[in-house]
């Protein structure tokens, strides 16, 4: 590891890889990660149920609804987006993450097991993203959940995902959200801000899969992407209240202290927590104190967000 980064102990461990979306190198690693979905051990406090959304083609958008026992109905809910550069799909700690989340915020948790790229690229994912929001409304009598206090989160791609369901659900009136979680989020596809030309030999995830990811996600968009692929770059007027994570060593960085400032610019009340000697995805490192605060934040806002009358 370069001396230049200043890492905390916590996170050098982590490899430096660059990804180049293979369909053989995404293969192996999306069943090495089902694989380790297998064995997560069910969280007893929790009602956990699977549901398959059938799409027009006949597929099926399968959703991980996560529910505290004995919680008093109606009750808010995060739909929950999970990273993966928008090829990988969800790890055990994305599945542990959203069972603290519903245990310890006191909601019901939405995972959206959506469509992967570059077999699905946008806006399929995307589209199953916004299609999940749609299903917990017409349904949020049977999930017992409360409309006025629905947020939408995720982390990295999932981040990206969650603002532009916020950014259509706000044009579409679908609902009115309460708040959106941003983790360490994709926000600018012109990967032009400096944490993203420069951090090219970080761990986990650096500035070359970076670039990687986004040719490989919109693929030739003529310079111009499409609405809601690229929420750094959406209309950001009239958004709910806003929780921003970032990592100092990531080159996502810049766009998510970008994204921050732009919401604050356009009067949304924004709560922006910048992580220190951090990486992309550095709360994988669960014993790390510095991943249990940061986890601790995003569980106090959604609190907060929850807590809020919309009247």
């Amino acid at each position: 590891m370069p001396n230049t980064y200043n890492i905390h102990p916590d996170f050098k461990k982590f490899p430096v890889i660059t990804l180049r979306f293979g369909r053989f190198s995404l293969w192996l690693i999306n069943s090495l990660m089902r694989l380790q979905c297998f064995f997560v051990k069910p969280n007893l406090a929790l009602s956990t149920t699977d549901y398959a959304l059938v799409r027009p083609d006949g597929s099926s958008l399968k959703l991980i609804v996560m529910t505290p026992r004995g919680l008093t109905h109606p009750a808010p809910a995060l739909i929950y987006y999970h990273g993966g550069a928008f090829a990988i799909t969800y790890s055990s700690l994305h599945l542990k993450n959203c069972e603290r989340y519903a245990e310890e915020a006191g909601c019901v948790v939405v995972f959206v097991d959506y469509r992967l790229a570059p077999r699905h690229p946008f806006p399929a994912g995307f589209d199953d993203s916004y299609r999940s929001l749609e299903w917990v409304v017409a349904n949020a009598a049977e999930l017992g959940i409360d409309t006025d206090h629905i947020a939408v989160g995720g982390d990295s791609a999932g981040g990206a995902l969650a603002a532009g369901v916020a950014q259509k659900t706000r044009d579409h009136q679908l609902v009115s959200l309460c708040a959106q979680l941003l983790i360490y989020p994709v926000m600018d596809n012109t990967c032009s801000t400096p944490s993203a030309k420069d951090f090219v030999d970080v761990p986990l995830w650096n500035a070359i899969s970076n670039r990687n990811m986004w040719k490989m996600y919109l693929g030739d968009s003529g310079g111009q992407a499409p609405a809601y692929a690229v929420p750094g770059h959406g209309d950001l007027l009239a958004l709910p209240l806003s929780y921003i994570e970032t990592a100092e060593f990531d080159p996502l960085r810049d766009e998510g202290l970008q994204h921050a400032a732009d919401l604050s610019e356009r009067g949304i009340e924004v709560i922006l927590n910048e992580t220190k000697g951090t990486i992309h995805g550095y709360d994988g490192s669960v014993a790390s104190d510095i991943s249990h605060r940061a986890v601790l934040a995003r569980i106090n806002f959604l609190k907060k967000a929850f807590s809020v009358d919309p009247t």
